[in-house]
């Protein structure tokens, strides 16, 4: 996947429609992710990135491997009877705020943790394939969008080391492969709030061939 830089994706994000909070003062935090065209569940074959301005208001845009979509694990074991949800491409505003993962578990952490609600579909089938027709085919949308706010965190993968499969890592969320990547995105976010740009985060998901 041939990744855009800092001038590319705020030319794609004004041809979409979208705000592109990164030229509006420094450390003001465009989080993107985009999802590959390969339907085939659990890799972590997705980016997360964060585009923005530093101190001295020169243009960042950094790309971390991840995942947009729910693994194998939860798509084959949907935690509800309706199916696994998989998130809506698109510009999800204010949807996150510095919260926590895993609330009521054993090993909660802080995260960017959903707050509004947002776009879905829910995939039933219970295959290892992502079923992004049920968003993609204008006719199949409108029987299968739901919002809501579901605790589609973006959040990380294993804390300890670099894992190859998302499997339980994710039943609809945005996952960060590598826990450096992470708390790079999270240092980030305590920034933006430092430097007075509020304390939610809006969240826009693209597609690989958004950016061609």
């Amino acid at each position: 996947m041939m990744l855009p830089n800092f001038t590319d994706l705020k030319e794609i994000f004004r041809k979409k429609g979208y705000p592109f909070y990164a030229i509006k003062g420094f450390y003001n935090l465009c989080i993107v992710g985009v999802r590959s065209t390969d339907s085939l569940s659990n890799k972590f074959d997705d980016f997360v990135g964060v585009a923005y301005q530093n101190g001295s208001m020169v243009p960042k845009l950094e790309w971390f491997p991840a995942t947009t979509d729910p693994g194998k694990h939860y798509l084959q074991n949907p935690l509800d009877k309706d199916g696994t949800l998989i998130l809506i491409p698109g510009f999800h505003e204010r949807a996150y705020k510095v919260g926590i993962h895993g609330r009521g578990g054993n090993n909660p952490y802080p995260a960017l943790e959903q707050v509004e609600s947002m776009r879905y579909v829910r995939d039933n089938n219970k295959d290892m394939k992502l079923d992004f027709d049920l968003y993609r085919d204008p006719e199949k949308l409108k029987t299968n969008l739901i919002t809501g706010i579901y605790k589609t965190n973006i959040h990380r993968a294993s804390k300890f080391k670099i894992v190859a499969l998302i499997e339980t890592y994710s039943a609809g969320c945005q996952v960060i492969q590598k826990v450096g990547d992470f708390d790079k995105l999270m240092a980030l976010a305590d920034k933006q709030i430092l430097h007075g740009h509020g304390d939610s985060f809006s969240y826009t998901l693209l597609e690989e061939t958004d950016l061609k």
